[in-house]
């Protein structure tokens, strides 16, 4: 009877860790996506952990019916809600955030994800990906900047300093 009860008491926990860690994926994904309306919210199956989307009137919308850079801001908004359900400072690295992303979530990456996504990030970009506007307004939440710089000749890379020929004081 006790591991009957135990076992039920497991069912139940996961369950609701499965609803909160849903509905904080669902915040994050709303704070990220331009199109505010197209998912109302995400459910994670407490069984098998797999994640439903659902619109506004409740029905289920396919993740192959979303564009690229939606998959991606989907993405960060599941390691988003981990973060933030785990109720632990996990490190998070994102390899080339923003190039499958138009304007629009680019500006809201930067603006949204990069300052709340936790203490240590680490961000791989390439030189076109972040640059302009979008450098200068991650520029104040950046502790180290480093370009990995490919040498031809020596058939080697090395860590230099800065981001792109920009020091960290440039930013």
């Amino acid at each position: 009877m006790a591991l009957g009860v135990v076992r039920e008491f497991m069912r139940r926990l996961q369950a609701d860790k499965a609803g909160a860690l849903g509905r904080s994926i669902s915040e994050c994904l709303r704070l990220l996506l331009e199109k505010e309306s197209l998912i109302a919210s995400v459910r994670i199956d407490p069984e098998s952990l797999g994640i439903t989307l659902r619109d506004s009137q409740g029905g289920t919308i396919g993740k192959d019916g979303l564009s690229a850079g939606e998959r991606q801001m989907l993405a960060v908004a599941i390691l988003w809600g981990l973060a933030k359900s785990s109720g632990f400072a996990l490190p998070v690295i994102i390899d080339t955030p923003m190039a499958r992303l138009d304007s629009a979530h680019r500006e809201s990456f930067v603006e949204r994800y990069l300052p709340n996504a936790g203490e240590q990030v680490l961000v791989l970009s390439t030189n076109e990906e972040i640059s302009g506007r979008y450098l200068d307004e991650a520029a104040p939440h950046v502790s180290r900047a480093y370009t990995l710089q490919y040498d031809g000749a020596q058939k080697c890379s090395s860590i230099v300093p800065g981001y792109f020929g920009r020091r960290l004081s440039d930013l």
